[in-house]
């Protein structure tokens, strides 16, 4: 039966007799008490075993998801620490990249100065030697033609043995000069 059909088996036993049927609703109500007696006492042992597995099952979930959060959380703190490890070996590797940049970069600035200081000594040596060279042409430049020009003056202003023996003389004066100069 429905709700309402309770409701009007109520109402029509409570008009029939002029007042409210109280026999019917005694009737009914110990009925029920009666079926949940027995409900009670047969299902008893069925319904408590039934919350009894219910409260171990939800307090092995609880202890299982309470496991499971502890792992996961000791999973998290391991994670937490190597990324913490990972970022200070990046922060290492950066500091030691950097430093061995700026050593080699300190190396390289060294060898081009080496490099450099080499190129000026070697220049320098050149300009020295290369000025010494011409040094020694010009004199022995400016000797020849010291020579010669004596040896016309002498031939027009001397006669043939004053010339014979200045020229002899001098080219042997001349000669011990270059001689002097190539020994220095």
């Amino acid at each position: 039966m429905s709700e309402y059909g309770i409701i009007n088996l109520i109402l029509t036993g409570a008009s029939e007799q002029g007042g409210f049927n109280w026999r019917f609703v005694m009737e009914h109500a110990v009925n029920l008490i009666i079926l949940l007696g027995v409900l009670v006492y047969f299902l008893k042992s069925s319904v408590k075993n039934f919350l009894i597995e219910r409260r171990g099952t939800i307090s092995h979930d609880i202890e299982s998801a309470q496991k499971t959060i502890g792992e996961a959380k000791s999973k998290y703190d391991e994670y937490a620490k190597k990324l913490q490890a990972i970022e200070t070996e990046i922060n290492n590797l950066k500091d030691t990249l950097r430093k061995q940049g700026e050593s080699e970069r300190a190396e390289l600035l060294r060898q081009a100065d080496a490099a450099s200081e080499a190129l000026r000594k070697e220049a320098r040596e050149t300009i020295a030697l290369q000025t010494e060279r011409a040094r020694r042409e010009i004199q022995n430049e400016v000797a020849d033609l010291a020579l010669g020009n004596a040896e016309a003056l002498i031939r027009r202003n001397l006669g043939d043995s004053d010339k014979e023996r200045f020229i002899q003389e001098f080219t042997k004066n001349i000669e011990d000069e270059k001689w002097h100069q190539s020994q220095h």
